[in-house]
């Protein structure tokens, strides 16, 4: 009983000082602004959380780059879904994984002057627009590519390419398809079918470095107990 106790005790504790502050980008269908507040599968997935562990901070909504930003230098915050890659390892703590991610170039599908089969091909074409600090942006500056047109909205690199003024944009393949098809341009805006995808890694919740290890152990057990119980299924259930 007085193990129970001291248990019940450190984990109210534990709670009582969880003031993490989470932050999203609106990204379909993992994070969602609908008539109805927020929806979709990480939104989902980290209210849970907040409601197993006692944290009460409401999910604040931001551009990405600005998330970003706030996450890699202030105490007290989290950035969610952030692809946890080698450069940014040692820059956050990390609770996941939440899903996964294929990075892909898409194009409009009347193109056909794009026939692009590798990341050397990808390097010939005149422009590739894509967000400002994106693991996009990240992954083909490291591979070396000089041809990027970086944008710090997500939303215009889109308009850029819906409207053909560039000629490749690299985004998650299944966030965005899903985006196409809400849209109806799924048959108008293809992704590029290359013999392998840019990049694949899985997606996580990014704390700030300075986080009490603490609190990443306590979100990273209420997140396992989240696809223990079968509740992780459940959320995802819900946007198929």
């Amino acid at each position: 009983m007085k193990q129970l106790i001291s248990i019940l005790l450190l984990t109210f504790s534990l709670n009582a000082n969880d003031t993490i502050q989470p932050l999203t980008e609106t990204w379909t269908p993992y994070q969602m602004e609908t008539k109805n507040g927020l929806e979709g599968i990480s939104i989902d997935l980290v209210k849970e959380i907040q409601n197993r562990i006692g944290n009460t901070k409401k999910i604040q909504v931001t551009t990405w780059n600005r998330g970003y930003d706030v996450t890699l230098n202030k105490t007290g915050y989290a950035l969610f879904l952030t692809t946890r890659s080698e450069k940014r390892e040692n820059l956050f703590k990390w609770v996941g994984p939440i899903s996964s991610m294929k990075l892909v170039f898409f194009k409009n599908k009347d193109r056909s002057d794009l026939n692009i089969l590798t990341l050397n091909d990808a390097k010939k074409v005149k422009s590739i627009v894509v967000a400002k600090k994106t693991i996009a942006n990240e992954k083909l500056v490291e591979y070396g590519f000089e041809n990027l047109e970086i944008n710090s909205l997500a939303n215009y690199s889109f308009t850029k390419l819906r409207e053909n003024k560039v000629d490749l944009y690299p985004v998650e393949y299944h966030g965005f398809m899903y985006k196409l098809k809400k849209l109806h341009l799924e048959d108008s805006i293809v992704p590029v079918k290359m013999k392998e995808p840019i990049y694949e890694s899985k997606l996580y919740i990014a704390f700030n470095i300075n986080t009490d290890d603490k609190i990443i152990r306590t979100w990273q057990s209420a997140l396992d107990e989240i696809k223990a119980d079968g509740t992780y299924e459940k959320i995802l259930n819900r946007y198929r």
